[in-house]
Formats: C-alpha cells, sequence, structure tokens
C-alpha cells in the first residue's frame, strides 16, 4: 500500500470511528457533524472531464497540430466548407466546450466557496445535466444540422443558465449571518459581509447578463424577433469577422461583447479558486477583495458597451490581484517545503523551495504568466487598434490576433483548471505527477509564448511555402502540453478509482 493509499484509509477510518470513552449524545452530535458535511462532487469532477476529453479528442482529429502529421487533411470529412456553413458550426463548437468548462469551474468554486447546501441538489441536476445535453446535442447539430439537436442544445443551455441562478441565491451572503463569520477567512470579513461571496455573487450576475447578451443577438439573428432589424444577411457570423467594422448593428455589439467578456469572467472565476488554494489572508488579502468586484464590474460593463478603457482598467486591477495570489502561494510553497528551517533560511533557498510542490508552482506560475501572454498583449494591441492593425497591410495579423487571442485564453484556463484537479485528487509526491506538472507548465509557457510571437508578427514576415517558424514552435509547446494533459488526466481518474476501491473495502 502506497503513502497515498495510507492517507486515503486514514481519513476514511477518521470519519467513521468512536472514541470509547463517548457519552451518551455522542450519536446526536454524529448526526449533526452528517449534516454540516459538505458536499462531495467528485463524481461530477469526473464525469465532466469524461466529457471535455470526449470532445477535445474528437476535434483534435481536425485540428492542425495534429492533422498536419497526415497531409492537413481531417480524418472524418463530415462538414460543409461553405462560409456561413463553417461560422455557424464553430459558434456551435464553441458553446459546447465552453459550457461543460464553466459547469466545471463552477464545481470547483462550489469545493471552495461556502454555499447554501439545500440548493446543491437543484444545482446538480441543472447544470449537470444541461453541460452533458447542450454539450453533446450541440457537437452533433455542428456536424449533422439535424434541428432537433439545436432545440435540444438551446435547453441544455437553459438548464445551465437557471442553474446559475441557483448559485447566486445559493451563495448570497447576509452580514453576520451566511457565510458563518466564526469560519471566515482572515480578511474576508467586512463589517460582517463576507466578501468572498460577495465577489462570487457579483461574477455570477455579470456572466448571466453576458449571457443574456449573446442570447438576444442569436434570436435577432435568426428570427428576427428582438429589434427587428430585417438584417439582409440573417446568418452566422463570428465575432473576430465584425469587430472591425467601425459601425455595428446590435446583434454585432452584442456578440462582440458577449466574447470579449465570456472568457474573461472565466478567468475570474477560476482567479478566485486560486485565492483558496493559495491560503492568502489577513490586511492583503481585503484588499484583493475590495479590488475584485471593482475590476469584475469595470471589465464587465467596459465589454457591455464595448469601451476598451473600462476594459482595460477592470484587467488592470484583476492583474494585481492575481499577482499577489500567485506570489503569496508561491511563498506559501517554499513555508511548507522548508518546514521550521523557513525562517533562518537564506533567499536563494527560499526561492529553491518554491520549486518544493511541482502542480503548485507550475499553477501559480501559469497565473502570473498569463498576464503577460494574454492580458498584456491584448492591452497593447487594443492601444494600437486603430492606429496600426486596422492598417489594410496589417489585416491579417489583427484577424489572426482576434482569432488566436481567444485560443490562447482558453487553452490557459483548461491548464490552470486541470493543475486545480491534479491537485485536488492527487495531494502526495509522486514521479508520474511532477512530470504532467513540469509538461504542463513547460508546454503551456513554450506554446502560449510561440503563439504571441506569430500573433503579434510583422505583416511583411511572410512565409512563401509551408507554415510559419513561430506556428510550428507553436505546434511543439501544444504537443508537449497535451502530453501533460493526458498523464494529468490519466493521475486523476487512477486516484479517483482508487478512493473508490479503497472506501468501498472499508465499508466492507
Amino acid at each position: 500500500m502506497t503513502v497515498n493509499d495510507t492517507n486515503i484509509v486514514k481519513e476514511i477510518t477518521e470519519e467513521k470511528s468512536v472514541s470509547p470513552n463517548e457519552s451518551i449524545e455522542s450519536p446526536m452530535e454524529t448526526q449533526v457533524l452528517k449534516e454540516e458535511k459538505r458536499y462531495n462532487f467528485d463524481k461530477i469532477h469526473i464525469s465532466l472531464i469524461i466529457l471535455l476529453s470526449c470532445q477535445v479528442l474528437f476535434l483534435l482529429t481536425f485540428s492542425e497540430p495534429l492533422s498536419f502529421i497526415w497531409g492537413g487533411d481531417p480524418l472524418f470529412n463530415i462538414y460543409d466548407d461553405a462560409i456561413m456553413g463553417r461560422s455557424a458550426r464553430l459558434v456551435l463548437i464553441y458553446h459546447s466546450i465552453a459550457t461543460p468548462f464553466v459547469a466545471e469551474t463552477t464545481f470547483w468554486c462550489l469545493e471552495y466557496f461556502e454555499v447554501r447546501e439545500k440548493y446543491i441538489p437543484s444545482m446538480k441536476v441543472t447544470i449537470v445535466s444541461g453541460s452533458f445535453v447542450s454539450g453533446i446535442c450541440g457537437l452533433i447539430f455542428a456536424y449533422t444540422r439535424i434541428r432537433v439537436f439545436h432545440e435540444l442544445f438551446i435547453f441544455g443551455l437553459f438548464l445551465v443558465f437557471f442553474g446559475g441562478v441557483l448559485f447566486i441565491v445559493a451563495s448570497w451572503p447576509v452580514p453576520n449571518k451566511f457565510p458563518d463569520p466564526e469560519k471566515a477567512t482572515e480578511g474576508a470579513l467586512f463589517y460582517g459581509l463576507d466578501l468572498e461571496n460577495y465577489s462570487m455573487v457579483l461574477l455570477a450576475f455579470c456572466v448571466l447578463v453576458s449571457v443574456a447578451y449573446g442570447a438576444l443577438a442569436g434570436m435577432e439573428v435568426f428570427t428576427n424577433s428582438i429589434w427587428g432589424l430585417e438584417r439582409l444577411n440573417q446568418d452566422a457570423f463570428l465575432a473576430e469577422e465584425v469587430v472591425k467594422i467601425i459601425h455595428h448593428d446590435y446583434p454585432e455589439e452584442f456578440i462582440v461583447s458577449h466574447l470579449h467578456i465570456q472568457l474573461s469572467l472565466t478567468a475570474a472565476m477560476i482567479t478566485m479558486i486560486g485565492y483558496k488554494i493559495s491560503k492568502i489572508k489577513g490586511k492583503v488579502y481585503q484588499i484583493m477583495l475590495f479590488l475584485c468586484p471593482i475590476g469584475i464590474l469595470c471589465i464587465s460593463y467596459g465589454a457591455w458597451v464595448l469601451n476598451h478603457y473600462l476594459i482595460w482598467v477592470g484587467a488592470g486591477i484583476l492583474i494585481l490581484c492575481t499577482i499577489a495570489l500567485s506570489v503569496n502561494g508561491l511563498i506559501e510553497i517554499s513555508k511548507d517545503y522548508l518546514g521550521e528551517k523557513y525562517e533562518s533560511a537564506s533567499f536563494g533557498t527560499k526561492l529553491k523551495g518554491m520549486l518544493g510542490d511541482p502542480v503548485l508552482f507550475n499553477l501559480y506560475w501559469i497565473y502570473l504568466y498569463a498576464q503577460i501572454v494574454v492580458t498584456i498583449c491584448g492591452i497593447i494591441v487594443g492601444l494600437q487598434t486603430r492606429e496600426i492593425y486596422r492598417l489594410h497591410e496589417w489585416f491579417d495579423v489583427e484577424y489572426d490576433f482576434n482569432v488566436g487571442h481567444w485560443h490562447v485564453l482558453a487553452v490557459l484556463l483548461a491548464e490552470l483548471l486541470i493543475l486545480i484537479i491534479i491537485n485536488h485528487f492527487h495531494r502526495e509526491k509522486s514521479k508520474l505527477k511532477t512530470i504532467s506538472a513540469w509538461l504542463l507548465g513547460i508546454g503551456g509557457t513554450w506554446a502560449f509564448t510561440a503563439a504571441n510571437a506569430y500573433m503579434m508578427r510583422s505583416p511583411f514576415d511572410v512565409v512563401e511555402d509551408g507554415l510559419h517558424p513561430t506556428m510550428i514552435w507553436t505546434f511543439v509547446g501544444v504537443w508537449i502540453m497535451i502530453l501533460g494533459f493526458v498523464l494529468g488526466i490519466f493521475i486523476v481518474f487512477r486516484s479517483y478509482i482508487k478512493k473508490r476501491k479503497l472506501m468501498k473495502e472499508n465499508s466492507d
């Protein structure tokens, strides 16, 4: 039996152990403890990981990092390359993957933040079932155009939206009452108000408003039932195709806004989870929790009205919060690794101690590096949009950046989430865990750096035949990262199966 197995058994037996000196009142005390015990979301995490893995495996057969190996053509020639058909298919693909991913992120928020437990069963039913229905039916409709799957896809999205409303109700903070002030993180309270839950509720509200933006735009484009614009081209379009248009109609504005903000708010959710993992607390944490809602509101409202200056202010605030959590997390790794020797250790020894937990080190590193390859690069391009990127010769470069920027952010969020998942399911040190963490960290850093070098290249840097060198380097980083993902998911599944097996043996 490994150290990890021993700890799992110890954890299980401690839950069940009864002292021989217990009083006659112990059964009632045990019942109270059981009622206070939080829900376990491991099965939900595993089921959503399986769904997302199957979706990604299918889509990888069309992806350039893989398809170039067998000549550049997809393995399954099951789609029409008409421009409008392609746009509609991509819209469905984005939503089919994004919905389960946001659902998985939501349940990780439930792992770390207090909510009213009576709402959890309803959230499980709506969010999980909605994710599976929309995720599966959306992909089927994207490649078959069988209308019934589109209606099921919409129904799945509605279930998830309703689950989001329940999340707000379940998380709603009441000063000095909920969450329990005695259990609050140091620095999280302000006159009895739990700022953690306040931030989560505000974040969830902004997500739902942004969802409504996308829904209204879709209804107008395809049914002409919201503003009655009688648009000449009643068909699907991508945000990156219309973002450069100076004068937008409402559907175009709403779609550009929807794409801008949804990934940003998902990033904010994962940042909130990072607060809890990094164990940040005290006055610094209170300042962060004051700033975080301001950043969320600025970036959300800026996206809703397409005001880049507000978006940059919000992004700048969230950058500061993310840097604070990352630095605190790295210091905590060093403290845990060095133990009592930390205070007397040299600065160099403390830095080396940050490598003591490869999973958490790479988690905090990606949090930090994300600010460079996503946020800061996005701000730089935004500042130069009118003067440089809207010039005719920069047309292809701007389009590539508009497409690639979202892809980099989406993959980066997936990498952060898988590191969080590995840390949760497999807490003990192991070679496989270390290898997976470094593959993810190195591969992500490599791929994101090369991708930004490609997206921000000079328009005069043209390769006549074949791929641009920076794109090839991006593929190399992606492959390293894929190996890290595969190994990480294997570790998670193995740890989950082992824990279930030990729990069953212990119950027998």
